[in-house]
């Protein structure tokens, strides 16, 4: 081998020296482009793994929302299927959405309430919530809201207050987004989100985010927008501090803090007040001469726009590009300088050979460096994608065993296949074996409850819209009773489909069932009772007529024919006649008790003419004028009927005579179709509204029972020209037809 020392190499003749310079010069013109092209390519690399760290956030923003939204919708549903719903009930249904993270602070049904509706519904309340009246906030503390046309007023609310303020009764509709949001959901139908607001008054209170959607009128037509608006009679709510919710949503995907990124969210229209959410790094910094970001050559941004519950959201994520910095930018350097190397090779064979063994073990190490770091980062991406799939899966968990507790079962339809698809509970309200996909097997069902399905196609294909109780039998041949609720969910472009829910009431038939043959039972007893008190009285207004009143007669005759025989001039004759007046007493006494327990009038003349006899009692008794209208054409009614048409008339013109402090009483009795209708009406001062509901009201309670065992009804009100109306409605075929049994 020639000699290769410098010394040798600085001896070589030019031409020798001219194919090393020329191959030096063709390597570094060729390591120049390979370096650009290198460079290219890192470039490209960071912004994909930087837009795919920042897509995956701002789905998992966008997913969080729309779970949000969802949790909703599964609230509304429930409390429209239950309408009216308690305040036990509103609790049971929002508890296990409650609890969770990141859902909500405060869930509320919140009641629409007209002005002329105000004073009852606040007393109403009142009852259940001491002092309960409709609010607002003005001056950072809550004064009863002024008069306006209607309100929109919180009724139950979880946990009970929004970060210190009592929001039971706050009137929503003084919040202006809080209206605009509400006036859209209710023509919408949909779920719909209120632009972020502030207290005004409390400025320590975050900017919230709030969710409303519509509960309608049960059975109500909300075909069209306007009709929608005019079935409302609820709005359930969802509100939540937007910063926090934000927070909430990236920490349960792990992805709150991630060191090299940044993430603001914005909601509604541009502008600084629509700021849900930025980094807190971001927004103690903002974007002056603090702002900690690396150099605008080395950032990525990524931004989103997309729209939930009815409102426009943007999300924006900045951050440090993975390769940015020239002490990131290896590859692109390695290669120039193993294209320089390499150059230099050609000059200097020798010392270029073990030159480049070294930099190419070299540079696979740094290689192999960077893909170990891109391997953790795409391993840490698959756990946060693994978490969100778990939240998934405890919600679709929650989900189940909430409609196995509360027995609902959803289903969805393909009208246009026909195809079904039905939850767990679904499975086993209907008796069979849930399968894997969740398409039911239509044909093991009774032949009744398959021909129901197919009605409630075809309804949903007529009205869009089917509501009912329905009655089924399971393939084991049990009977159950359902709740049936259904509505359109699609369109004729993306598919017709409906989705409904079901909810199994066979326990609540049966405690209704019982419950009413329960009445009927104590209904016929207390009538049995009625009718052997009747008979008792009868009996012992005979025997005293018969007995006490015949004895008393013959004293009077005897203490007659004594007087006689004694003369005025006997000493005995002033103790015979005071002896004759009290007998006279004693014989009055005996006809006022033997009227009190059974009027003769009502055995010998009927009831009509028993209802005149105790008119002019009242009239001469009280000196109260009464006046009584009996239709000709009045059928007699049987031996029960009389007497318990008699006891309602006789106890209302009691209560007349002792409380309404009148001067006219009119009453009138007449024929109206089937029905027999009598009327009490009295010009005194009429009876309180609370006196219609107290148990304590015996007298009351005792002419309602008498008139539901005829099978009829009884109304007590004021009248419309004041004073107070009785009206005795009684069916004329089915009681008072009936003779003695």
């Amino acid at each position: 081998m020639p000699n290769s020392s410098p010394m040798t190499f600085r001896r070589a003749p030019v031409l020798a020296v001219l194919p090393a310079l020329l191959a030096l010069v063709l390597g570094l013109a060729a390591t120049a482009a390979l370096f650009l092209w290198t460079r290219s390519q890192e470039q490209e690399l960071e912004h994909v793994f930087f837009e795919r760290r920042a897509n995956f956030r701002i789905m998992t923003v966008r997913q969080g929302l729309e779970e949000l939204v969802e949790t909703l919708n599964d609230i509304n549903r429930a409390v429209s299927t239950f309408q009216p719903v308690s305040a036990a009930q509103f609790h049971a249904f929002v508890q296990p959405f409650a609890k969770g993270e990141p859902y909500p602070s405060a869930i509320a049904l919140c009641r629409v309430v007209t002005q002329a509706q105000r004073s009852d519904y606040e007393a109403r309340m009142q009852q259940s919530i001491p002092g309960f009246s409709i609010t607002e906030l003005l001056d950072g503390s809550m004064h009863p809201a002024p008069v306006r046309d209607a309100y929109i007023a919180v009724e139950y609310l979880e946990p009970g207050a929004i970060e210190g303020v009592a929001a039971v009764g706050f009137d929503t509709l003084s919040v202006p987004s809080l209206k605009q949001a509400m006036e859209r959901s209710a023509v919408t139908g949909a779920t719909s989100a209120a632009t972020l607001f502030r207290y005004p008054d409390l400025p320590n209170v975050r900017p919230r985010f709030v969710l409303v959607k519509p509960v309608y009128r049960p059975g109500a037509d909300i075909a069209t927008g306007e009709a929608r608006k005019d079935a409302v009679i609820a709005y359930t709510t969802i509100g939540m501090p937007a910063e926090k919710t934000i927070a909430g949503i990236l920490d349960a995907s792990g992805m709150l803090r991630m060191p090299g990124v940044w993430i603001s969210v914005h909601m509604g229209e541009e502008g600084a007040d629509r700021l849900a959410y930025a980094d807190p790094v971001e927004a103690q910094s903002g974007r002056g001469a603090g702002w900690p970001w690396p150099a605008r050559n080395e950032m990525r941004m990524q931004s989103q726009q997309f729209e939930v519950a009815g409102l426009n959201w943007r999300v924006e994520v900045r951050g440090q590009a993975l390769g940015a910095g020239p002490a990131r930018q290896t590859g692109s350097l390695l290669v120039a300088l193993f294209g320089a190397i390499i150059s230099m090779m050609a000059a200097f064979y020798l010392w270029a050979m073990a030159s480049r063994n070294w930099r190419v073990r070299q540079l696979v190490s740094e290689r192999t460096a960077a893909l170990h770091a891109a391997n953790d980062r795409l391993n840490a991406d698959i756990a946060a994608r693994e978490r969100v799939e778990g939240v998934l899966r405890r919600t679709d968990r929650t989900l189940k065993n909430a409609q196995r507790i509360a027995h609902v079962g959803s289903w969805e339809i393909d009208l246009d296949s026909g195809a079904h698809h039905w939850s767990d509970e679904c499975f086993r309200i209907f008796g069979l074996p849930a399968s894997a996909d969740g398409v039911p097997s239509l044909a093991a069902l009774p032949p009744a409850t398959r021909a129901m399905w197919d009605a409630i196609r075809d309804r949903l294909l007529s009205d869009g819209v089917d509501s009912g109780e329905q009655r089924i039998v399971r393939p084991d041949g049990s009977v159950r009773h359902l709740m049936l609720h259904a509505e359109l969910a699609g369109d004729a472009a993306q598919g017709r489909t409906a989705a409904g829910s079901v909810l199994d009431i066979s326990e609540f038939k049966r405690v209704e069932t019982e419950l009413r043959q329960s009445q009927a039972s104590l209904r016929e007893l207390g009538g049995h009772q009625e009718r052997i008190k009747e008979n008792e009285r009868k009996r012992i207004a005979r025997e005293i007529h018969d007995e006490l009143g015949g004895l008393l007669t013959g004293i009077k005759a005897y203490v007659s024919v004594a007087s006689s025989r004694v003369g005025s001039d006997a000493a005995a004759a002033p103790l015979l006649a005071e002896a004759m007046a009290q007998t006279d007493t004693a014989l009055d006494t005996v006809r006022r008790v033997i009227a009190d327990l059974r009027p003769s009038v009502l055995d010998q003349l009927g009831v009509w003419e028993a209802i005149e006899w105790l008119a002019s009692q009242l009239e001469a008794q009280t000196g109260v004028a009464c006046h009584c209208t009996i239709a000709p054409d009045l059928p007699p009614p049987g031996p029960d009927g009389s007497a318990m048409l008699f006891r309602i008339a006789q106890e209302a013109l009691t209560n007349i005579a002792r409380h309404a402090n009148a001067t006219s009483v009119e009453i009138s009795a007449r024929r109206e179709d089937d029905d027999l209708l009598l009327e009490v009406t009295d010009d005194g001062v009429g009876i309180a509204f609370e006196k219609l509901s107290e148990h304590s009201t015996w007298g009351l309670r005792g002419m309602r029972e008498r008139a539901h065992y005829l099978g009829g009804s009884l109304h007590v009100g004021n009248a419309p020209a004041g004073g107070t109306l009785v009206s005795l409605r009684l069916p004329l075929l089915v009681k008072l037809a009936e003779e003695t049994r």
